[in-house]
């Protein structure tokens, strides 16, 4: 069927271009809020007393949250999650053990406690760490005092919790993801009360810092018929005479350079060409790397007289990239418009089919003299 004929010179020549490798770099950006949260817990003790009544445990306490904005698929396709926390992490013990007109004035009653915590910082899909322990003590003497905070003692917190592949879709899309900060145990005991009026103990967490989201991702294909990113080409066979063999019109598909996805073909469609004038070899491909390019023809049938017109549309989508990616980031439904047109025109008559003037004459004085001879005969 004519609709399907190339020139194979053209078939031959599609295929030859440069390709290059799919290595790219990882492009960041990122997203940092900071926090400071606290919480605390007491435990009594009598008056008088040399040991602990038990100490006063909490679990699971929750600090707060801190929120992160989630990543926008706009910039490309989301190739990992990393949220980082800067933190200091502080544990205060203060025992308190208000004055009374009886007891132990005379400067040698003393009241001891202590104060313990762990805590923990969970992200999104259960990803879990940044976990700490610390511990401090607090010894109030002399005479009976409203409070002290000497038993403090802080540590630095930092750490990295990278996102498994399986779950970076909850880090795309509009809003913000919540990351949790947990004390698992929060623990105050009073361990020894020599004071004829009640102890305290208070222990105390202060956590403080900031949490950054790194997102690293890659920029969505990007069609083009040619370095710089025009997705619409206009090509003219121009006017030629029915019957003549017009030579294909060459044009090319590119992914543009740059950090970017692999750019995959997905759809073609044709209009406006009812009567099968023009055809392209152009086929569905696989993946077109940043900055390579395919070349194509496309081809003008002339054995029908008029202007014919075809529009092609070819659509694209973002090729899968090698390793772990967010799904929901791959983009699709990019277009390429090729509008072809020509003109078929009759080719004008052979001059040396059509007869001279002096032909003519000479045509006509034979036909004169054949008349007068016939004429004499009669």
């Amino acid at each position: 069927m004519l609709k399907k004929t190339m020139h194979l010179a053209m078939l031959a020549a599609v295929g030859a271009f440069a390709m290059p490798t799919l290595a790219h770099a990882t492009l960041i950006t990122t997203t940092t809020n900071g926090f400071s949260l606290n919480a605390s817990v007491t435990d009594k003790l009598g008056a008088n007393k040399s040991s602990s009544d038990g100490a006063t445990t909490q679990t699971n306490v929750n600090l707060g949250t801190t929120t992160l904005g989630r990543f926008d698929s706009s910039k490309g396709v989301l190739t990992g999650v990393n949220v980082g926390l800067a933190s200091t992490y502080k544990q205060t013990a203060s025992v308190t053990a208000p004055s009374t007109s009886a007891g132990n004035n005379m400067g040698n009653a003393n009241a001891v406690g202590t104060g313990s915590s762990a805590v923990r910082l969970t992200v999104p899909t259960n990803v879990t760490g940044a976990a700490a322990n610390l511990s401090a003590t607090d010894n109030c003497g002399a005479k009976p005092k409203d409070g002290c905070n000497n038993g403090a003692t802080s540590a630095t917190l930092n750490h990295n919790l990278s996102v498994g592949s399986a779950n970076l879709n909850d880090y795309v899309g509009p809003g913000t993801v919540n990351v949790n900060h947990t004390a698992t145990t929060l623990k105050a005991e009073t361990t020894a009360n020599g004071f004829n009026s009640e102890a305290t103990t208070t222990s105390t967490i202060d956590w403080f810092g900031s949490l950054t989201a790194s997102y690293s991702y890659l920029e969505h294909a990007s069609q083009s018929f040619d370095p710089w990113g025009n997705t619409v080409m206009n090509l003219n066979f121009g006017s030629v005479y029915q019957g003549d063999t017009v030579a294909d019109l060459v044009f090319f598909i590119h992914n543009l350079a740059g950090d970017r996805v692999g750019l995959t073909m997905t759809g073609i469609s044709e209009s406006g060409d009812s009567s099968n004038r023009f055809t392209t070899n152009v086929a569905n491909f696989g993946t077109l790397a940043a900055g390579a390019s395919y070349n194509y023809g496309a081809s003008f049938l002339t054995d029908m007289i008029g202007s014919f017109g075809a529009i092609y549309e070819f659509t694209f989508a973002d090729a899968a990239p090698d390793g772990a990616f967010a799904t929901s980031t791959l983009g699709s439904g990019y277009k390429l418009t090729l509008n072809l047109s020509g003109s078929v025109v009759e080719r004008p008559a052979d001059p040396a089919d059509v007869p001279e003037p002096a032909s003519l004459m000479l045509l006509g004085l034979g036909a004169a003299a054949m008349g007068l001879r016939r004429k004499r005969k009669a």
